[in-house]
């Protein structure tokens, strides 16, 4: 089994960060001109791991993270095995099948050309792969190739370990143009190496596992070629969450939900909401709303001024955040329990989380803050990413990162940076889903079955008109903040909030974050500040109404991974791999800025005119 040459024999490096996306376990890597598939954890140094510092994550999944091996601190290397090992000269187009004794014999070096006239040429690995929908990966066997439909040879019966194949290709970039020649005469062109027809058989295994390391494909279908690089190759599996539920932000949230229940059972709280509703000024009522007040916060421990915030939250109707009492293991689990931490309206200052609400009532035009009910600057937060495995061809296929399942850990990495939480008003959103109706309803329903396809659940949600607006709001930002506060696009990230229909759950949290002890230089949280946030936002209206590929990408009905994104493209709302948590699909301006021809309302339509 071949392993990695130290890095610095390549001479490129890959970052820890790297090593869980997207070059993680399962993954094809292309290294100084050669071709590595990473192993999965059970081969790695696990005494070279580090655990990182206790998360939430890490209680969630039950296990420890642990942190890749650091260059420069003397661990062991992560390690990788040579894939494909079927390769060729670029010179004679000789192909050569690369088998460990070589790697071994080589010193594990660039496999280089046999031939004397070659002048020791480094081999190109082979560009196609064959992989199965049960994630299975494997080098295409070149000879059978070349022999199919031919197997007696033109003189003599053909030996595969003397055989000599070449690699040769015509005028043109297509399939008939290149072929597999061996010596014996027998020849084979790629065309129909794609198709399922193609006759391949699984070997129910990765290209690092030895003979008999698995058991047989259970594979329904037969497996097929692709492009080594093709994006269905690899599909990682990871989960990340912020470290926000730290002791002190969690009493805070705790206490909150707490008087949140003591007013809903109140009789003089709930006369006091019931009188709110002919009187606008309720706080004038001082027989009702002082005693509450006292108790509150005798009850509670807190102080009147942050009663009082609750209190008015309860009397006018807001949709607050109340913190689940469990968190599931999905990435929707893990959002629903950090929504209560960014979106409680006071201030938090913890170790991994300093927060800073405001509202936008008052410091913004009333047109943007009857959308936008709350900015909260996050001057401090740590994000965890653990992956914990990986899916080929078929993305709901997971494969565990740990393929002898002896590992009680995942790898993973932590980052510290700050970030911009934007949360919605839920009155707005609410009514603007109803405005919508049925105009949407075909879309969601092929969208729900993409999104079940691809183990986005609950599938309901992320395929509902309001995640997809607010998906494509963010994007919006992302692109616009890159131009605005000097951070490049790739090291802004996201993270949505939807919930479903009434949960009130409606926010954007963008954020940049490093690996560093601080990752940040304040740019991002000033930008946030509301004197100008505001300029940023009409002018991600600006962006998002118009592409300079419209009208035809404002039309297209389907288009990006899988056919899941509508009016959206790179000229207007994809944004780099690193920044978005779902492919860069589920977007579509339209449920934005509006399409009045299919009877499509924008939920910030009438931010548009005044945008631009």
């Amino acid at each position: 089994m071949a392993r990695e040459k130290k890095k610095k024999e390549h001479g490129k490096s890959i970052r820890t960060s790297q090593l869980i996306s997207p070059f993680g376990p399962g993954a094809v890597v292309e290294l100084g001109g050669e071709s590595f598939a990473c192993m999965d954890i059970s081969d790695w140094p696990s005494d070279s791991c580090l655990p990182l510092p206790d998360s939430n994550l890490s209680r969630l999944l039950g296990k420890d993270i642990k942190q890749p091996p650091v260059k420069g601190q003397g661990f062991a290397s992560v390690p990788y095995a040579r894939f494909p090992r079927w390769m060729f000269c670029p010179n004679c187009r000789r192909l050569y099948h690369y088998q460990h004794a070589a790697d071994k014999a080589n010193e594990f070096g660039q496999p280089r050309c046999g031939e004397k006239e070659c002048r020791e040429a480094s081999l190109v690995p082979m560009r196609f792969v064959v992989a199965c929908e049960e994630g299975h990966l494997q080098d295409v066997d070149w000879y059978r190739w070349a022999h199919r439909n031919a197997q007696p040879a033109i003189s003599g019966q053909c030996d595969r370990k003397t055989s000599k194949l070449r690699f040769e290709t015509g005028e043109g970039a297509d399939f008939d143009s290149m072929s597999i020649a061996c010596a014996c005469g027998a020849r084979k062109t790629f065309e129909g190496l794609t198709d399922r027809e193609a006759g391949f058989t699984c070997n129910g295994k990765q290209p690092w596992q030895r003979v008999g390391a698995s058991g047989p494909c259970t594979a329904q279908q037969s497996p097929r070629a692709y492009p080594r690089g093709a994006s269905n190759i690899y599909y990682s599996s990871i989960l990340t969450s912020l470290d926000l539920a730290t002791d002190e932000a969690a009493t805070g949230v705790a206490k909150e939900d707490g008087l949140r229940a003591w007013l809903a059972r109140n009789p003089n709280a709930l006369g006091l909401a019931q009188a709110a509703k002919a009187v606008a000024n309720w706080r004038s009522f001082d027989m009702l709303v002082t005693p509450l007040v006292s108790e509150a916060s005798r009850q509670f421990g807190m102080g009147s001024n942050e009663v009082l915030q609750v209190l008015a939250e309860f009397v006018e109707g807001k949709d607050e955040a109340v913190a689940p009492i469990v968190a599931d293991r999905s990435q929707h689990g893990i959002l629903l329990a950090e929504w209560p931490y960014l979106a409680r309206v006071r201030p938090t200052k913890a170790v991994n989380l300093r927060a800073d609400p405001y509202s936008t009532n008052g410091s913004w035009r009333e047109d943007y803050a009857r959308i936008f009910e709350q900015v909260t600057l996050v001057h401090r937060l740590r994000e965890v990413r653990a992956l914990l495995g990986f899916s080929r061809v078929k993305p709901e296929k997971v494969i565990p990162v740990d393929l002898a399942g002896t590992s009680n850990w995942v790898p993973g990495v932590e980052s510290f940076g700050e970030g911009i939480f934007v949360k919605f008003n839920s009155a707005h959103i609410e009514a603007w889903a109803r405005e919508l109706g049925g105009a949407y309803h075909d879309r969601s329903r092929e969208l729900e079955g993409k999104c079940s396809t691809w183990g986005r659940q609950p599938a309901n949600v992320y395929s509902s008109p309001r995640f997809i607006a607010l998906h494509t709001f963010a994007h919006g930002l992302v692109r616009r903040l890159a131009f605005d506060a000097g951070y490049s696009s790739s090291s802004i990230r996201e993270r949505i909030y939807c919930g479903a229909p009434g949960s009130g759950m409606a926010g954007v949290l963008v954020y940049t974050a490093d690996s560093d002890s601080e990752g940040s230089l304040g740019g991002l949280v000033r930008q946030g500040e509301a004197s100008r946030l505001l300029g940023t936002l009409e002018r991600t209206m600006a962006d998002l109404s118009w592409c300079s590929a419209d009208p035809v990408c404002f039309e297209m009905a389907r288009q990006g991974v899988d056919g899941m994104n509508a009016a959206a493209c790179h000229s207007c709302s994809l944004v780099p791999e690193t920044s978005c948590m779902y492919n860069n699909s589920l977007l579509d301006r339209r449920l934005l800025v509006g399409d009045a021809s299919v009877g499509i309302p924008g939920l910030l339509a009438d931010l548009v005119e005044t945008a631009t």
